[in-house]
């Protein structure tokens, strides 16, 4: 058995360096800090038929690592005697193997069983913290990032041993992008449950149909007569985009409104938030469901929902054929892995993602490479690096709407 330390600025560092360097099978025997990081312990070759077949422990084991171990008293200088004399002569056979002390012969076998049950839940440990740095990325890491323990299994034998790439090859063989939401135009209805950001989210997407194309190729249009302040919020987003914002009270109003605004190239339609139990959630999709596909409609879909709440929340809105979905509140997500599970599951396309209340600077169109980046992200408890400066503030609003 070869024993080698390993030393580096910190636990990630040293264990891909012993991963590079000893490979899978090594067995980490102990880790410490020292100054300027830390230090880690290992072991490769390692047999444990060796040790309980051999009368001489000290084959096991080299001197060094049991002394630092299990340190022995030191017998007393007497006189005449160098220091050490003493202790030379009465050490125990596993470190020298001179002699067979009572009992060792049934106890070193039990310990080393014992010693090496402790080493392999260290190394399982390790692999569950930090991804299973030795060998694949283990199942538990992507259960901590909300996937369901069926779609960790199957991400974890994804990747070639990296969790970037099994994230990558897993979700978009999964999961469809929407390559052009928005499309030449088109009415657009936002769905989705109440406090998922249904409002915000219509904002930024006629503010970046704004941006692009002017005022006069957008219209607002709102169904919740029922928040408090809900159409206040809309019609103060209307006045600083410079677009029309109506007030859809019943069908009619819905089907006046839009022959109204047929020469408005994008129409954005702001449905109310209720409960998935509410009698008037299921009137609201009547409405849009009559109109077919002259109106698409996107489901909004908090990233925060556990895989419990998914399908209890968005089930109302799958008797309408959906066009795609926008995943909100990102930023607010530290594990999303359910919400795009959910998604998959139902072959519903992503089409943007949100980060913030910026508008329309947090809506992106979807990439996998920002989503991944989210999550990996928020599993270490870091922020996303924010634009040095906002491209969207009164300044250029006025422009706009100039």
């Amino acid at each position: 058995m070869k024993i080698r330390r390993f030393s580096g600025a910190n636990t990630r560092e040293v264990l891909q360096n012993i991963r590079n360097t000893l490979g899978p099978d090594a067995v980490i025997l102990s880790n410490r800090e020292v100054d300027g990081g830390v230090e880690i312990v290992t072991a490769i070759d390692f047999d444990e038929k060796q040790w309980g077949a051999s009368s001489q422990p000290a084959l096991a084991w080299p001197e060094p690592l049991l002394a630092e171990a299990e340190p022995q008293p030191r017998a007393a200088e007497g006189p005449g005697r160098g220091p050490g004399v003493a202790g030379d002569k009465e050490r125990t056979p596993a470190m020298n193997g001179r002699s067979k002390p009572q009992g060792s012969a049934s106890a070193a076998p039990a310990e080393l069983a014992h010693l090496h049950s402790e080493l392999n839940a260290l190394r399982r440990l390790v692999e569950a913290r930090w991804g299973g740095t030795m060998e694949q990325p283990s199942r538990e890491r992507f259960m901590d990032l909300g996937f369901s323990p069926e779609w960790a299994a199957q991400l974890a034998e994804l990747g070639s041993g990296e969790l970037e790439s099994a994230l990558q090859e897993g979700l978009a063989g999964r999961l469809s992008i929407a390559a052009d939401p928005l499309g030449k135009g088109g009415v657009f209805a936002v769905l989705g449950p109440t406090g998922s950001g249904k409002t915000t989210s219509i904002a930024k997407l006629a503010a970046r149909q704004v941006l692009r194309h002017g005022p006069r190729s957008v219209a607002l249009m709102t169904t919740d007569t029922y928040r408090i302040a809900g159409v206040e919020q809309l019609g103060i987003y209307g006045r600083i985009l410079g677009v029309p914002v109506d007030v859809i009270r019943s069908p009619e109003d819905l089907l006046c409104a839009l022959e109204r605004h047929r020469d408005r190239t994008w129409v954005f339609i702001d449905t109310i938030g209720m409960s998935p139990r509410d009698p008037r959630l299921e009137e609201q999709l009547h409405w849009l469901g009559d109109l077919g596909s002259k109106v698409r409609k996107l489901l909004l879909v908090n990233a925060g929902l556990s895989g419990k709440s998914l399908p209890a929340v968005l089930s109302p809105y799958l008797r309408l054929p959906l066009d795609g979905a926008i995943l909100s509140k990102v930023d607010e997500s530290p594990a999303f892995g359910a919400a795009l599970e959910w998604l998959a599951e139902q072959s519903l396309p992503l089409c943007f993602f949100s980060d913030g209340q910026r508008v329309p600077e947090d809506l992106h169109s979807a990439r996998w490479e920002a989503l991944i980046a989210h999550m990996l992200a928020a599993e270490h408890g870091a922020a996303m690096a924010a634009p040095a400066q906002y491209r969207y503030h009164a300044a250029k609003q006025e422009e706009c709407i100039a």
